[in-house]
């Protein structure tokens, strides 16, 4: 492969990052997730948010092969980078801004890998339920509504062409109806 032709699939890889992660971030701040819809309307909530979203949306690029690894793991590091940003905005000091990235990607892996599980063919039908209850510290009323979502989205992400989303293309259902 020509260098020009290396460069130009690492520009459309990056194009493809910024639209998963945009997607990602616009997906997870819909107002309909929060106040009446349960989820905190804060950082932590936020955060717990968009890993959701994000988990749902790495679980599905990693069934389309390597480039779909490749690509929520360069999506991940997009993530994290906004976070890193979004903590010094909210006043967080240069020298604890590291050791909060790091816990939260620890966070975000136990969140991940706890969804996934949840969502496995062979899962307790109680595992998604727990998962959310326990992330989202949901009520019961707004726990059902979120596991139906989450099924919904994990669903239609499943529907969507390989093609598409290794573009950076995703469509969201929408949020449960309160």
């Amino acid at each position: 492969m020509g260098i020009g032709q290396w460069f130009g699939r690492r520009k459309r890889a990056r194009w493809a990052v910024d639209k998963l992660h945009q997607s990602i971030v616009n997906q997870a701040l819909r107002p309909e997730f929060y106040a009446a819809g349960g989820a905190k309307d804060n950082f932590s909530g936020r955060f717990e948010m968009t890993s959701l979203h994000a988990a749902l949306l790495f679980r599905r690029l990693r069934a389309t092969g390597s480039t779909g690894k490749a690509l929520s793991q360069e999506c991940f590091d997009a993530l994290f980078e906004g976070f890193d940003e979004a903590l010094r905005d909210i006043g967080t000091g240069d020298l604890s801004v590291g050791k909060k990235i790091r816990k939260m990607g620890e966070a975000f892996y136990g969140r991940a890998r706890a969804y996934d599980l949840s969502l496995a063919p062979d899962a307790a039908e109680e595992a998604l339920s727990e998962a959310l209850f326990r992330n989202l510290g949901l009520g019961d009323e707004a726990v059902a509504r979120f596991v139906r979502y989450v099924r919904s989205a994990d669903e239609a992400l499943h529907r969507q062409s390989d093609e598409a989303l290794l573009g950076g293309d995703v469509s969201w259902p929408k949020p449960p109806a309160v």
